[in-house]
């Protein structure tokens, strides 16, 4: 597995979470909105800066944990099974 990120929305800005990552030049494989936390996740990013923005940040959770919370088996084999060719 990549790098996964979590992105914070609870700030002023109003640009969105995805135009933002754009931005920044940060791709990613999937993006998984977490309205509860404000948050939305980004599983298996590349091109990550050496500096982030203080509203993100690196995600440490095992995306198995969130099976029947939003999450299928399906999608955690897609992230666990990503291939950076």
């Amino acid at each position: 597995m990549g790098t996964h990120l979590r992105y914070s929305v609870d700030r002023d800005d109003t640009e969105h979470p995805q135009v933002a990552m754009k931005r920044l030049g940060i791709t990613y494989q999937h993006a998984t909105p977490q309205s509860i936390g404000d948050q939305w996740w980004f599983w298996n990013c590349e091109n990550i800066p050496k500096q982030l923005p203080f509203y993100i940040m690196e995600l440490n959770v095992n995306p198995r944990n969130f099976i029947g919370f939003g999450f299928s088996e399906d999608l955690v084999e897609m992230i666990e099974g990503y291939d950076k060719g």
